[in-house]
Formats: structure tokens, C-alpha cells, sequence
């Protein structure tokens, strides 16, 4: 099995972007550096500051579907953001299907 990775991007909501960083991204940044299984994990900001992307790559698929369980800022994402696109990417197979149901994109190498 091989990797799987994705960006995630999302509109922020008014007046949320600074209470997103505390209250989010601080800690998520925290739970994805101590996993051995995430490869890389990178949110970024627009220069506006109201929309924001996160770019991750794990080890496998396993590895990937973990993360939804592991790091509980994937429910608090909802308070500070609007989403607007996810595009998953790699040897994804089927474990993360349940994400087609929330707007997720399954990309194939070209």
C-alpha cells in the first residue's frame, strides 16, 4: 500500500481567523509532528486571511483514515471555516470512500 496525501481548503469565516490558529491548528500541527505515520502536514493562509488550505501526506491509507480519530480538530473545523474543497490523491483504494459523501475529489495520476 502506498502513500496517500490531500489538500484540504476552506473559506474562514469573519473575525474566526485568529481563534482558528489557537483553537485549532496549534494543536493539530501538534498531533500530526508526533505521528510517525504523517509524512507531511502543512496549512497555509491567503494573503487576504480568509481562506485556508492544509496539505497532508501519510503513509498509507490506514495511516490517513487514523488522523479522524487521532486529531480532534477535524470536528471543531466547522466553528471558524466554511469548506469549500478536498482532493484526495495516491493509493487511497477504499478506505476513505466515506469522504466522497462530505465533497471530497478522488484524483488518479495522470
Amino acid at each position: 500500500m502506498g502513500q496517500v496525501y490531500w489538500s484540504w481548503e476552506a473559506e474562514v469565516k469573519t473575525g474566526e481567523l485568529e481563534n482558528f490558529k489557537a483553537q485549532v491548528v496549534k494543536a493539530w500541527n501538534a498531533v500530526a509532528e508526533a505521528d510517525a505515520q504523517t509524512l507531511e502536514n502543512q496549512w497555509v493562509v491567503n494573503e487576504s486571511g480568509d481562506a485556508v488550505k492544509v496539505y497532508q501526506r501519510f503513509t498509507s491509507a490506514t495511516a490517513a483514515f487514523a488522523q479522524f480519530a487521532a486529531n480532534d480538530g477535524w470536528g471543531k473545523l466547522d466553528d471558524y471555516l466554511n469548506p469549500t474543497g478536498m482532493f484526495v490523491c495516491g493509493d487511497y483504494g477504499t478506505e476513505l470512500d466515506f469522504l466522497r459523501e462530505h465533497g471530497a475529489v478522488f484524483m488518479l495520476d495522470l
